[in-house]
């Protein structure tokens, strides 16, 4: 008796199985968007969880995750034939950790870093060859502090100097 009273226990605190707690994607171009919020058209409360949007062929155009009616952890972009175009990271409405964005081949294009909104960290962008992007050659690449940028930056192989990274 015993044994069954903590099982039924422990299985009442772990709370309902995740099938049936997860949420579909909401159509984002279903919500009411207020500059960077977005709201839920009936109750014009702030939406959370996550959303999608798709172009008319139905492929995903738009995907990731709605907190309070902003941005929240990784939200993606697609170009028309299904590649990423671009993966950034939220936090609380903010760009917050890695960003990257691809060229339609897939190749990757520019790589940068935000905290709280502001570039900070290695950028990185590159260019190909036209007709053979197999080579890839670095376009730029410096570094930002807090949405400045620092230290050594090379543009197309011309470096120049900002003051030094805090």
């Amino acid at each position: 008796m015993k044994r069954a009273t903590i099982l039924a226990l422990a299985l009442a605190l772990m709370g309902p199985p995740a099938a049936v707690v997860a949420q579909s994607p909401a159509d984002l171009d279903s919500l009411v968007r207020r500059g960077d919020l977005y709201l839920n058209p009936e109750t014009m409360a702030p939406f959370s969880g996550p959303v999608v949007a798709m172009y008319y062929e139905q492929q995903v155009r738009e995907r990731g995750t709605l907190r309070d009616g902003r941005w929240d952890g990784v939200r993606e972009s697609f170009h028309l034939n299904g590649g990423v175009s671009l993966r950034e990271t939220y936090r609380d409405g903010q760009l917050h950790g890695p960003t990257e964005a691809f060229f339609r081949s897939g190749q990757l294009s520019a790589r940068e870093s935000y905290r709280d909104g502001l570039l900070d960290g290695l950028y990185e962008s590159y260019w190909f060859n036209r007709g053979d992007e197999s080579i890839e050659r670095v376009a730029e690449r410096g570094r930002w502090s807090a949405g400045r940028p620092c230290g050594e930056w090379m543009t197309f192989g011309q470096a120049r100097m900002f003051p030094p990274c805090a």
